[in-house]
């Protein structure tokens, strides 16, 4: 959330009259990549490169300069589960939709790389 656009109970206000007028909320979610800033983000959170994303290479998205998720990790599944949980249950949103899903996908994250429609374009040992 981005305090240019308010505070959170500006949000919410923005939520119930929404849903007041018979609106529904669909909420912008990045649950590729996070900031790599240590002040304001998750980097480093134990003293590691490597708690929440991919240790070294592969926890770097380059296009973004920002850590990449391990989704391998309980932890990293249950801190994004509780994100998308407490959006429900705090502030009432009807639906989420995922930016940058390619870079959730596949470890080249989309960075080069043209789909043509086939088969191995989207399976196979790319997919992380």
């Amino acid at each position: 959330m981005s305090s240019r656009s308010g505070n959170l109970d500006d949000f919410k206000y923005l939520v119930n009259k929404a849903h007041s007028l018979g609106l529904r909320i669909i909420i912008d979610l990045v649950h590729s990549h996070a900031s790599t800033n240590e002040n304001d983000g998750i980097k480093n959170f134990d003293g590691t490169d490597h708690c929440f994303s991919h240790g070294g290479e592969r926890g770097y998205h380059s296009g973004w300069d920002s850590m990449v998720f391990d989704y391998s990790k309980y932890e990293v599944k249950r801190f994004l589960l509780a994100n998308l949980a407490w959006f429900l249950d705090e502030y009432n949103v009807d639906g989420f939709r995922f930016d940058a899903v390619t870079s959730i996908l596949y470890n080249h994250h989309g960075i080069g790389v043209g789909f043509g429609g086939g088969y191995p374009d989207y399976f196979g040992l790319q997919c992380d």
